[in-house]
Protein backbone atom coordinates (compact mmCIF):
# COMPACT_ATOMS: atom_id res chain seq x y z
CA UNK A 1 0.00 0.00 0.00
CA UNK A 2 0.97 3.32 -0.79
CA UNK A 3 0.90 6.64 1.14
CA UNK A 4 -2.39 8.42 -0.01
CA UNK A 5 -3.87 12.39 0.38
CA UNK A 6 -7.43 12.60 0.58
CA UNK A 7 -9.62 14.81 -1.96
CA UNK A 8 -12.13 16.86 -0.39
CA UNK A 9 -15.18 14.84 -1.22
CA UNK A 10 -13.46 11.29 0.66
CA UNK A 11 -12.95 13.47 3.42
CA UNK A 12 -16.74 15.04 3.77
CA UNK A 13 -17.53 10.99 3.54
CA UNK A 14 -15.02 10.18 6.27
CA UNK A 15 -16.90 12.80 8.43
CA UNK A 16 -20.26 12.01 7.40
CA UNK A 17 -19.09 8.28 8.75
CA UNK A 18 -19.79 7.03 5.35
CA UNK A 19 -18.93 3.34 5.81
CA UNK A 20 -17.07 2.57 2.59
CA UNK A 21 -14.61 5.32 3.50
CA UNK A 22 -14.59 4.52 7.06
CA UNK A 23 -13.14 0.84 6.08
CA UNK A 24 -10.93 1.95 3.97
CA UNK A 25 -9.51 4.30 6.44
CA UNK A 26 -9.19 1.79 8.90
CA UNK A 27 -7.38 -0.42 6.66
CA UNK A 28 -4.79 2.37 5.78
CA UNK A 29 -4.44 2.63 9.22
CA UNK A 30 -2.88 -0.53 9.68
CA UNK A 31 0.04 0.21 7.51
CA UNK A 32 0.45 4.29 8.11
CA UNK A 33 -0.34 5.92 11.59
CA UNK A 34 -1.84 9.13 9.92
CA UNK A 35 -3.62 10.23 7.50
CA UNK A 36 -2.30 13.03 5.15
CA UNK A 37 -4.40 15.87 4.23
CA UNK A 38 -3.36 18.40 1.91
CA UNK A 39 -3.62 22.14 2.41
CA UNK A 40 -6.63 22.28 -0.45
CA UNK A 41 -8.82 20.35 0.82
CA UNK A 42 -8.26 21.62 4.29
CA UNK A 43 -9.20 24.81 2.64
CA UNK A 44 -12.15 23.65 0.71
CA UNK A 45 -13.55 21.93 3.81
CA UNK A 46 -12.81 24.82 6.19
CA UNK A 47 -14.55 27.54 3.66
CA UNK A 48 -17.75 25.26 3.46
CA UNK A 49 -17.97 24.91 7.35
CA UNK A 50 -17.53 28.36 7.37
CA UNK A 51 -20.33 29.02 5.20
CA UNK A 52 -22.23 27.41 7.53
CA UNK A 53 -21.35 28.54 10.71
CA UNK A 54 -21.15 25.40 12.62
CA UNK A 55 -18.68 25.27 15.21
CA UNK A 56 -19.23 22.19 16.51
CA UNK A 57 -18.19 20.82 12.88
CA UNK A 58 -15.43 23.17 12.58
CA UNK A 59 -14.00 21.83 15.88
CA UNK A 60 -14.25 18.62 15.38
CA UNK A 61 -12.66 19.17 11.83
CA UNK A 62 -10.37 21.13 13.46
CA UNK A 63 -9.53 18.14 15.45
CA UNK A 64 -9.53 15.96 12.89
CA UNK A 65 -6.72 17.89 10.73
CA UNK A 66 -4.34 18.00 14.14
CA UNK A 67 -4.29 14.09 14.55
CA UNK A 68 -3.17 13.56 10.98
CA UNK A 69 -0.34 15.02 8.76
CA UNK A 70 -0.64 18.17 7.23
CA UNK A 71 0.76 18.64 4.06
CA UNK A 72 1.10 22.37 2.19
CA UNK A 73 2.53 24.07 -0.58
CA UNK A 74 5.91 24.69 -1.79
CA UNK A 75 7.70 25.91 -4.80
CA UNK A 76 8.09 22.36 -6.84
CA UNK A 77 4.12 21.85 -6.39
CA UNK A 78 3.72 25.11 -8.04
CA UNK A 79 6.15 24.06 -10.70
CA UNK A 80 4.40 20.93 -11.03
CA UNK A 81 1.19 22.59 -11.16
CA UNK A 82 2.02 25.04 -13.58
CA UNK A 83 3.56 22.40 -15.55
CA UNK A 84 0.16 20.46 -15.47
CA UNK A 85 -1.70 23.82 -15.95
CA UNK A 86 -0.12 24.61 -19.05
CA UNK A 87 -0.34 20.92 -20.54
CA UNK A 88 -4.19 20.62 -20.04
CA UNK A 89 -4.73 23.92 -21.98
CA UNK A 90 -3.20 22.96 -24.80
CA UNK A 91 -4.65 19.87 -24.81
CA UNK A 92 -8.03 22.12 -24.10
CA UNK A 93 -8.88 19.92 -21.18
CA UNK A 94 -8.49 22.39 -18.37
CA UNK A 95 -9.59 21.19 -14.73
CA UNK A 96 -9.82 23.76 -11.48
CA UNK A 97 -6.44 25.17 -10.45
CA UNK A 98 -7.61 23.93 -6.43
CA UNK A 99 -7.24 20.28 -8.55
CA UNK A 100 -4.69 20.97 -10.47
CA UNK A 101 -3.03 22.03 -7.12
CA UNK A 102 -4.09 18.56 -5.33
CA UNK A 103 -2.78 16.54 -7.91
CA UNK A 104 0.35 18.30 -7.76
CA UNK A 105 0.96 17.95 -4.34
CA UNK A 106 0.02 14.16 -4.66
CA UNK A 107 2.58 14.00 -7.59
CA UNK A 108 5.52 16.04 -5.70
CA UNK A 109 4.90 14.42 -2.36
CA UNK A 110 4.70 10.92 -4.35
CA UNK A 111 1.42 10.13 -2.89
CA UNK A 112 -1.94 8.29 -4.26
CA UNK A 113 -4.85 10.79 -5.02
CA UNK A 114 -8.03 9.37 -3.19
CA UNK A 115 -10.93 11.10 -5.25
CA UNK A 116 -14.75 10.53 -5.90
CA UNK A 117 -13.77 12.16 -9.43
CA UNK A 118 -11.35 9.53 -11.09
CA UNK A 119 -12.31 10.74 -14.35
CA UNK A 120 -11.50 14.18 -13.75
CA UNK A 121 -8.11 13.57 -12.53
CA UNK A 122 -7.39 11.35 -15.28
CA UNK A 123 -6.46 13.88 -17.18
CA UNK A 124 -3.04 14.29 -15.22
CA UNK A 125 -0.99 11.35 -16.47
CA UNK A 126 1.49 11.00 -14.07
CA UNK A 127 -1.12 10.82 -11.23
CA UNK A 128 -1.90 7.96 -9.27
CA UNK A 129 -5.96 8.03 -8.01
CA UNK A 130 -7.96 5.43 -5.87
CA UNK A 131 -11.77 5.98 -4.99
CA UNK A 132 -12.79 4.86 -1.58
CA UNK A 133 -16.08 5.90 -2.64
CA UNK A 134 -16.08 2.48 -4.45
CA UNK A 135 -17.90 -0.96 -2.99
Amino acid sequence: MKRCTLDTNIISAFLKKDLRVVSRVSDYLEFFDRLTINIISYYEILRGLKDLGNEEKLRKFEEFVQENEFISIGKDTVIKAAEIYAYLKKQGNLIEDADILMASIAIVENLVLVTNNIKHFERIESLATENWLED
